[in-house]
């Protein structure tokens, strides 16, 4: 958020605490929430804001409106589906350098996919896949929310130097 929208941003949390019940919104509390919501935009937050007015019972969180933003990444299951499909052009050496490639890579890559028996290999290989799908995206969620902490992959974390 910009901070020409902190008043929308005030405007909305201070509507939220007068519906539902649970803490004051103290100054504390509101740059712990504004810091919090720092890589969202207003229009995201108010809609945010809207939808867990009618779906949780107490003031939401900081907690809350991440679980939205979580909710609308690929499962684990819609990404393995996507790997499939993306197995026939495993040859043509198309890259797409999303989180569901890098899965793929961490187990093998699309040749393993595609060269798997249906039967006793391929569950195995889904549930590794889902597996390394998930531990990748949550590090690139942390990675991305959070830069000045993460090194870029490939920096060796005990020196900060390249490996």
């Amino acid at each position: 958020m910009r901070v020409t929208d902190r008043s929308k941003f005030v405007e909305t949390l201070n509507g939220l605490a007068e519906i539902k019940p649970g803490k004051d919104l103290t100054d504390a509390a509101l740059e712990i929430w504004w810091a919090s919501m720092r890589g969202w935009t207003i229009e995201e937050f108010v809609s945010a804001a809207s939808h867990l007015a009618g779906s949780v019972e107490f003031m939401p969180s900081p907690f809350h409106f991440e679980q939205l933003r979580k909710a609308s990444k690929p499962t684990g299951g819609e990404a393995w589906s996507t790997a499939l499909a993306r197995c026939p052009e495993w040859r043509t050496g198309k890259q797409w350098g999303d989180s569901i490639e890098r899965a793929v890579a961490a187990i093998g890559g699309y040749r393993a996919i595609a060269m798997a028996d249906l039967e006793t290999a391929l569950p195995h290989i889904e549930r590794r896949f889902k597996e390394a799908f998930d531990a990748i995206d949550d590090a690139e969620t942390v990675r991305q929310a959070l830069p000045h902490l993460t090194p870029a992959p490939g920096v060796n974390y005990r020196d900060g130097k390249m490996t």
